[in-house]
């Protein structure tokens, strides 16, 4: 009885539901004792090539703004999760944009459209389609509809904290002084010595803290920073990136922390070779990275060569956006085109173990199957392999079919079954988890077939390897009771097997205390890696996913200048010398999509002389 070789697995989406960290300034109020800003900051334009113009500011708003108790960041934060999970279908930036409102998850917007009324729920028309009697929105024949909760804390929301300030007039920082903050903890010998500036390297959450975030908005892309860069690293150790500022808004890494300094390649699917090869890995995303700036101006030059690179720093969310999804992904972990080839990689041969399992039981193979995966339409089966001479790490594999008959029906023969796909979890060498996808040949995929599996958290529903495995797997792996083994022992099966079908069912499908254990073992390894770089453990919020969608917001006049590392006041100055695609950042009050900003990007950073891309040459 030998068990086929055309497995592999297919992402598995079922990760929580994101709140979109959308729109303008951010609503939390300073809480008494906490410093709010005060009097005005006075500020000069910069001129000429290398400048940086900063526009005057007002000061921030104190707690005694606040008309109510309420804690508005968190009242705020729970609005969009709200308003993300009832209402984006339809009214979302990926919408039909039903009613004319495609800017649900900008609550700045809904304000300055009059849709959302400060302080007064009553004649703010999003409260009164939520909880109107008759004819409430969503409608009532939507099965997902939020609660009186939910609804009550949107009431209080806009009476409380919708137009309260506390964060949109963050005294501008300018990129120059960003830099002297990395040429000054360059120059710190107690943190840095000489032989390790060569690998130094930075990522910025600057532009956020420009744009008016307050620090719990900017938590969550934080733990996304350091949850990616660990999830892409070959090294057996977890390292957060270290924050160089008080507000941590600038981070340093080691590139040699996380396998960086490796040269960086680029495979080729179709031809398997490689097409462009790097001094390292930092260069081959820095390559990728349509946000990569070669900064400019006497510090920067310092820190080039101290470092010796042109992109000494990256914006974090973009990094986030390129990097946790293919082909980069792919590239910066260096996963082979096949199935076959990982698994060798790894001295893991997946059919001589399955048959050993039959024979002997040596407790290196468990396998489960499901009637229902909440991924899949059809059944499932996933299969966990140990690591020979690795206690620590574990090769997952997925089956998923796109029929549940036939040889698709593993209930009916639980080993010979014909799989569409496979998706494959292991663990990496740190404690946390790679991912591929593959077709049933084992040749490596970027997407799933939407006919098998969905991504619950993506627009468009697609499966992409990385960032759609690590929204799902939030917690490692998903605890999920074994139905063929169960059903088997209580005469409830499909099939008609023999006693010797009956023993290498039960010697391969554990039962499910025992394979509980093991997911249970395998979760709690991950966690510790999760803990160990500094992100909170749980909730609902993927920080990966979150950031990575609420990157793909459409980007506002405010969020597009601390981007392009200048003011608001002056982009709109100077809007007239750019691409005419950037024309909507002056005219209306969503912006421009991401997609087009992401490709006039390069070109204004030169025209802006903020510093050098390709578009400068």
């Amino acid at each position: 009885m030998s068990q086929r070789s055309s497995y592999s697995p297919i992402p598995l989406v079922t990760a929580a539901a994101l709140a979109l960290l959308a729109g303008g300034a951010c609503k939390t109020v300073v809480l008494p004792g906490d410093s709010g800003g005060g009097g005005e900051t006075e500020s000069t334009e910069g001129t000429g090539p290398g400048s940086d113009s900063v526009g005057t500011t007002d000061g921030g708003a104190t707690g005694s703004e606040q008309p109510g108790d309420a804690n508005c960041g968190e009242l705020s934060a729970k609005t969009l999760d709200i308003l993300d999970v009832n209402c984006s279908k339809c009214h979302g930036p990926d919408s039909a944009a039903l009613g004319s409102i495609n800017y649900i998850t900008n609550l700045d917007a809904l304000i300055s459209n009059g849709k959302v009324v400060p302080g007064e729920p009553n004649n703010s028309a999003i409260y009164r389609r939520m909880s109107a009697e008759m004819a409430p929105m969503p409608p009532e024949s939507e099965t997902q509809r939020p609660s009186e909760d939910d609804i009550r804390a949107v009431e209080q929301w806009i009476g409380e904290c919708a137009g309260v300030t506390g964060c949109a007039d963050n005294p501008w920082m300018t990129r120059t002084q960003v830099i002297d903050l990395i040429r000054n903890d360059l120059l710190n010998t107690q943190e840095i010595s000489a032989d390790a500036r060569p690998f130094i390297r930075y990522f910025s959450l600057v532009h956020l803290y420009n744009y008016g975030w307050c620090k719990e908005e900017i938590d969550i892309y934080r733990h996304a920073l350091s949850k990616l860069a660990n999830s892409l690293s070959n090294e057996i150790k977890v390292v957060a990136p270290v924050p160089i500022d008080a507000d941590q808004l600038i981070f340093r890494i080691d590139i040699r922390d996380y396998d960086w300094d490796a040269p960086g390649r680029v495979l080729d699917p179709e031809t398997g070779t490689f097409t462009e090869q790097f001094k390292d890995t930092w260069e081959l995303i820095a390559a990728k990275d349509p946000y990569a700036i070669e900064f400019i101006g006497d510090s920067a030059e310092d820190v080039k060569q101290a470092t010796g690179t042109k992109f000494f720093l990256l914006q974090a969310d973009a990094f986030v956006e390129v990097a946790a999804q293919p082909p980069l992904y792919h590239d910066v972990l260096r996963i082979p085109l096949t199935r076959q080839e990982l698994e060798a990689s790894f001295g893991i041969d997946v059919d001589f173990n399955i048959q050993e399992e039959i024979d002997t039981n040596p407790n290196r193979v468990a396998r489960a199957a499901f009637h229902e995966s909440g991924v899949s339409e059809n059944h499932r089966v996933i299969e966990r392999h140990d690591f020979p001479n690795a206690s620590n790490r574990v090769y997952w594999i997925s089956y998923d079919f796109i029929s549940n008959a036939g040889e698709a029906n593993v209930f009916v023969d639980p080993f010979n079954f014909v799989e569409a796909g496979s998706e494959i979890i292991y663990s990496l060498p740190n404690g946390l988890q790679g991912y591929m996808i593959v077709a049933n040949d084992g040749r490596r995929i970027d997407d799933a077939p939407i006919q098998i599996v969905q991504d619950k958290n993506a627009p468009d529903g697609v499966v992409r390897n990385g960032k759609s495995c690590m929204g799902c797997h939030n917690v490692g792996m998903i605890n999920k009771e074994d139905d063929l083994r169960w059903e088997v022992d209580q005469n409830l099966g499909e099939g008609d097997f023999d006693d010797v079908e009956l023993d290498a069912i039960r010697a391969l499908y554990p039962q499910r205390d025992d394979y509980n254990i093991l997911l249970q073992l395998d979760a709690d390894r991950f966690n510790l890696a999760v803990k160990a770089a500094g992100v909170p453990l749980g909730g609902n919020k993927e920080p990966i996913v979150t950031v990575f969608n609420a990157f793909d917001e459409d980007v506002e006049i405010r969020r597009a200048a601390a981007e392009l590392w200048t003011t608001e006041s002056t982009l709109r100055e100077k809007l007239g010398q750019l691409s005419p695609d950037l024309d909507d950042l002056g005219k209306s009050q969503t912006g421009v999509r991401r997609d087009v900003f992401t490709a006039a990007y390069a070109d204004a950073i030169c025209q802006l002389k903020v510093g050098k891309t390709k578009a400068c040459e």
